[in-house]
């Protein structure tokens, strides 16, 4: 039978690790402390698909006191800690990424976020074994999501072309990165309104994990 796709390519955060709750409540902590009152809800809203290093200006702009150099450095402790003590897979990921080895097709993860935050969120749910060796991070990319930078280096070394290959993302800013790469992109909305993700131009929505081995086969 001829595959639909040679690659999967997975966002990490929201959508192989739910890591953003625990991420961005650390944030909405620290912002707190600066006198940004800004709850979790609205934290995720303003954050989630965004580097926080990027944003300070927006923050700097919004809290009663300077925001202090060690803000950043601080944050990453923090998370990581957090990270650390609970982190959870996604719901039925397991099952999908196992679906994926049975039947001999490729995946890897395409992240914005770091190489140790990858380690570390996939290590503790038990991905890392299936990934290790296959993580592609937009730190070390010229250009970071919204930028297709990530995907087109994860498919070059893959050794897929891009228009065979299926991002898996869950926030606007990673689909308009799998789009602008020439990738097919399904939008994982479990969390994320799917309007949204549709609208970014993800080819079609899904709310399970369970289902993903069907989509892309």
């Amino acid at each position: 039978m001829t595959k639909k796709f040679d690659l999967v390519a997975f966002d990490c955060d929201g959508v192989l690790v739910d890591s953003e709750p625990v991420t961005c409540g650390v944030l909405s902590d620290m912002l707190n402390e600066l006198g940004w009152q800004v709850g979790l809800e609205e934290t995720m809203r303003l954050f989630v698909g965004r580097l926080v290093r990027d944003e300070l200006p927006m923050i700097a702009r919004h809290a009663a006191k300077p925001v202090p150099d060690s803000f950043y450095p601080e944050f990453v402790a923090r998370r990581n800690a957090a990270l650390e003590a609970g982190i959870e897979p996604v719901r039925n990921i397991h099952l999908a990424v196992e679906d994926l080895v049975r039947h001999d097709t490729a995946f890897c993860v395409a992240s914005g976020a770091d190489r140790a935050k990858m380690r570390l969120t996939l290590g503790k749910t038990g991905l890392l074994p299936y990934f290790d060796g296959k993580l592609f991070s937009g730190m070390e990319v010229p250009r970071t999501k919204p930028a297709p930078d990530v995907y087109l280096l994860a498919a070059q070394t893959m050794g897929v072309h891009p228009s065979r290959c299926v991002v898996v993302e869950d926030t606007p800013t990673g689909v308009t990165a799998g789009v602008a790469a020439g990738m097919t992109v399904f939008g994982y909305a479990e969390r994320m309104p799917a309007q949204a993700l549709l609208d970014a131009g993800a080819a079609l929505v899904f709310d399970d994990m369970a289902h993903l081995p069907g989509l892309v086969r």
